[in-house]
């Protein structure tokens, strides 16, 4: 399933997180990659994040939302079907926050589990319970409710649909949108065994059932009628090129600049490879055919090998003697007398 897009429409930013929030089970949004897409986009002015995932890892879930208050660009975030847990935490991002009126905002504690001694025990408690300060001052700040008010939304798991979000100060707009309840039923029940939410809206209950019989994708809504950016595994290339000129020129251009400097490094190498054979060839005063090394593509090492070995047999071929590294009358040894011992430089 395609969990995440980034795509770059002049200054506008669109962002799509559907899916499950983290990569701890192998198909989710991963922080890591949202962040990277978000930092080479700074020349964005606008940002529109499109919200439908049940969840996930909330400390994830914070990443990705400080990193969009982080960015300098205006952010909206538009909660096409469900932000729940995780996914509410990244919806506070928005300067602007959008619900569909079919759609819901969750908020509850942090969940966690541990292996161990009671001590273990003890700490992953203690951790839950920072946790669930800073989540309560996340919704508090954007809310402007009371700390107290808020806790309990958390520590009762509360469902908000667009227009209670919006009455509670976690939404700015309850939009009309007739899809929102089935993009969030289909959201909540591709990771439902997973994510096994206790009050979860009888609104919600009987689609989640057929969808969970179903399986299937979570798709985003498209941005525009017939847009022609569509998933890249069946895009044409003349789709592309009419829907992005830029982004192929961009192409084209980094392809040219990649060719040129593997040709150029290409022809060095080979320069280099036969200027070294050539000179170890002279160096040796070796007989054998250079221009049949160069021309079959021989490695310098292999050709190197080949001419002491030819060399060796001349020598022995016609008997001459010379010395081979043993000691002189003065007990050093001659290695100028050598052939087989390469010259320094």
């Amino acid at each position: 399933m395609k969990t995440f897009r980034l795509e770059k429409k002049g200054k506008r930013l669109e962002l799509d997180l559907y899916g499950i929030v983290g990569d701890t089970w192998g198909d989710g949004i991963a922080p890591a990659k949202v962040v990277a897409l978000l930092r080479n986009a700074d020349g964005a002015e606008e940002i529109v994040v499109r919200i439908n995932s049940a969840g996930g890892v909330a400390t994830d879930g914070i990443a990705i939302m400080d990193a969009l208050k982080a960015h300098p660009a205006k952010v909206t975030v538009k909660i096409d079907g469900i932000a729940a847990s995780a996914a509410s935490l990244i919806a506070m991002a928005g300067d602007t926050i959008e619900v569909g009126e079919g759609a819901f905002l969750m908020v509850h504690k942090p969940w966690g589990y541990a292996i161990g001694t009671d001590e273990d025990m003890l700490k992953v408690a203690e951790v839950l319970e920072k946790m669930e300060g800073e989540i309560v001052n996340v919704y508090a700040r954007r809310s402007g409710k009371p700390v107290e008010t808020v806790k309990e939304w958390v520590q009762n798991e509360t469902w908000f649909t667009g227009a209670e979000a919006v009455a509670a100060g976690l939404a700015d707009k309850a939009v009309d949108d007739p899809e929102s309840t089935e993009r969030a039923a289909r959201a909540y029940a591709e990771h439902a065994g997973i994510l096994n939410f206790a009050h979860l809206p009888e609104a919600l209950k009987s689609l989640v059932e057929a969808h969970s019989k179903q399986g299937g994708e979570n798709p985003p809504p498209k941005t525009q009628e017939g847009d022609p950016m569509k998933d890249l595994k069946t895009i044409t290339s003349a789709e592309l090129a009419e829907a992005r000129p830029d982004l192929v020129e961009e192409i084209k251009s980094a392809a040219k600049q990649e060719s040129a400097a593997a040709v150029e490094a290409a022809v060095n190498a080979e320069r280099a490879r036969a200027s070294g054979i050539a000179s170890k060839a002279a160096e040796l005063n070796s007989a054998v055919d250079v221009a049949k090394f160069i021309a079959e593509g021989t490695p310098l090492a292999d050709a190197w090998q080949e001419m002491l070995t030819a060399k060796q047999e001349e020598l022995h071929a016609g008997a001459v003697a010379v010395s081979v590294g043993h000691g002189n009358e003065d007990g050093e040894t001659d290695a100028k007398a050598n052939p087989f011992v390469p010259k320094e430089g």
